[in-house]
C-alpha cells in the first residue's frame, strides 16, 4: 500500500486532507514545524536545515508519496505591500522548501511520487500578488528539470483559509474541505492539472488577456 508523507501538515488544507486519509484508513506520516498528536510525525525547526532528519524519517517508510502543503501569501495590493522579510519568506516557503527538498530526496530516498499544491497565480504574474505568483511559477518550471520519476502539480484558485484572509473571493473560490477532496481525487494523475474546469478556463484568460486588464483583478 502507498504511504503518504504530508509536508506542511499544519496547514488548514492539509488538515482536511489528513481527515480524508484517516477516514479511509490510508496510512500517512506528517512533517511540520508544529507539534502534532500524530504518532507518525516529525517536527522540524527548518525544513532545509533539517533535511537529514527528514531524509532519515522518509527512508523508513515503504512506498512513500510526498505531498507539499507549504504555502505563504503576504501580498494583497492595494491593501498590503510585503516588506523585504515577507518577500524572502514568500520565495522560501513557496519555492525553496519544496524544490530543494525534492531535489535532495529524489536522489537519496525511494519516494514514488511528489505532489505539489500550486496556484493559478503561477500562470501569469499580476500586480496584486506577483511575488507569490512568480514563486509558484518558478517552482513549476524548476521541478520539470529534476530527475524524478513521477510528479503532480495541482493548480487552485483561492482556497478560503487563514492564508487568504482579507482577499476578495473570486469565481471558483472553495473551502479547505473542498480543496482536500479534489486533491484526493487527483492523486493518481501526473503532470500539471487544475482543480476544476473553472480554474482551467481562468488559465486560458490569463494567457490571452492584456496585462493591463489582468492587473485590475
Amino acid at each position: 500500500m502507498r504511504n503518504y508523507v504530508v509536508v506542511g501538515s499544519g496547514s488548514e488544507i492539509s488538515q482536511s486532507f489528513q481527515k480524508l486519509l484517516a477516514k479511509r484508513n490510508i496510512p500517512f506520516f506528517t512533517i511540520s514545524r508544529s507539534t502534532s498528536n500524530n504518532s507518525k510525525h516529525l517536527k522540524v525547526n527548518d525544513y532545509l536545515k533539517d533535511l537529514d532528519y527528514i531524509k532519515d524519517f522518509i527512508e523508513k517508510i515503504e512506498s512513500p508519496t510526498v505531498i507539499y502543503f507549504n504555502g505563504y501569501l503576504a501580498e494583497n495590493r492595494n491593501i498590503q505591500n510585503p516588506d523585504l522579510r515577507q518577500i524572502e519568506l514568500t520565495d522560501y516557503i513557496n519555492f525553496q522548501v519544496p524544490y530543494f527538498l525534492t531535489k535532495e530526496l529524489s536522489i537519496k530516498t525511494h519516494i514514488k511520487k511528489f505532489i505539489f499544491i500550486s496556484s493559478i497565480a503561477s500562470v501569469r504574474a499580476r500586480n496584486k500578488n506577483y511575488i507569490y505568483g512568480l514563486s509558484k511559477n518558478k517552482l513549476e518550471k524548476s521541478i520539470k528539470f529534476l530527475n524524478i520519476s513521477s510528479y503532480l502539480v495541482i493548480r487552485f484558485g483561492k482556497v478560503d483559509s487563514k492564508m487568504s484572509k482579507g482577499h476578495k473571493n473570486p469565481p471558483f473560490t472553495m473551502t479547505c474541505d473542498e480543496a482536500a477532496k479534489i486533491i484526493f481525487q487527483k492523486l493518481n494523475k501526473s503532470g500539471v492539472t487544475h482543480a476544476n474546469f473553472g480554474i482551467y478556463f481562468s488559465r486560458l484568460l490569463l494567457l490571452l488577456l492584456p496585462q493591463k486588464i489582468i492587473d485590475r483583478f
